[in-house]
């Protein structure tokens, strides 16, 4: 029965007849290496006070924007040396302290490295174990959670850098493009299994949320303060967000039709309510509302 679970696909879902449009609030970025400006960036994350954080990865650095797009401080220098960024392409924050812990590529194909809240180097962890980091999430604890998208990996690490535990989650899906944690459990999108796989902190398969046709190549997850699970997608090149209860029921989707996004790279809704992605491929931000209560 156990195994039966873990292919076992979801519950047929009961969508309305078309999705919700979402209004652009604002967007910031465009093509380029000045002040505000992207050149492919590959992820994001909201920091504290809301800050929009960017990991803008073909400028080897990270940008650091207020909630309402206004620009605050880049850090980074190029390059492969410690304390240096080299195609940086995720980015978190430990909300105790403001530090962002940074995934570039280094000399090997990972690296990982914590910064101060100023952008100032601190210290890097070897994650000679990991290939390719897909999502990066620190805990309410501060521990660090990469999930690996070649042997579908999730890793927890404390911040000083030691390997706390692991999971293999090659079993229950495909491939890893983000993570998210709320409470003990963690929500792993698999972009080529559509839909999002739901762990408990020690690897357990715990269920799966979303399915083809309506959460088709997930880039992005987030989980509410009220426990609703946002899955964000650019099928089809439009950005679509499906909203689910913590137990997988289809609770609503949204859609984007005022603006082409060709690759969407992570999600996270603000305390507001707006839904922030990045548009890796137009290399701008996109701040959306729903007019959904969270």
């Amino acid at each position: 029965a156990e195994e039966a679970a873990l292919v076992a696909p979801p519950a047929p879902l009961v969508r309305a007849t078309k999705a919700t449009p979402m209004h652009i609030r604002f967007k910031f970025g465009q093509l380029g290496g000045g002040k505000g400006q992207f050149n492919a960036p590959h992820g994001f994350c909201l920091g504290n006070d809301e800050d929009i954080i960017v990991a803008d990865t073909n400028n080897h650095r990270i940008t650091v924007f207020d909630k309402s797009g206004n620009h605050k401080f880049n850090f980074g220098v190029a390059g492969k040396e410690e304390g240096q960024l080299w195609y940086p392409r995720k980015v978190a924050v430990v909300r105790a302290t403001g530090k962002f812990v940074v995934c570039d590529r280094g000399n090997e194909r990972s690296r990982m490295q914590i910064f101060t809240k100023n952008g100032h180097f601190l210290k890097k962890i070897a994650v000679r174990f990991i290939d390719i980091v897909a999502g990066l999430a620190v805990t309410a604890e501060g521990l660090i959670v990469a999930v690996d998208s070649v042997t579908p990996t999730v890793f927890i690490l404390s911040e000083e850098g030691d390997l706390m535990s692991w999971f293999d989650c090659s079993e229950c899906m495909r491939e890893p493009s983000d993570i998210a944690i709320s409470g003990k459990e963690f929500y792993v999108c698999d972009f080529k299994g559509h839909c999002v796989v739901v762990f408990d902190d020690e690897g357990r398969f715990l269920r799966r949320i979303g399915c083809e046709n309506v959460t088709n190549f997930p880039n992005g997850i987030d989980v509410s303060d009220a426990g609703d699970v946002l899955i964000g997608d650019s099928h089809g090149n439009k950005f679509h967000v499906a909203v689910f209860s913590r137990d997988g029921v289809l609770v609503t989707e949204f859609e984007c039709p005022y603006v082409k996004v060709s690759r969407c790279c992570g999600l996270k809704i603000t305390s507001e309510g707006y839904i922030v992605t990045l548009a890796k491929n137009n290399h701008h931000v996109l701040v959306l509302n729903t007019l959904y209560i969270v």
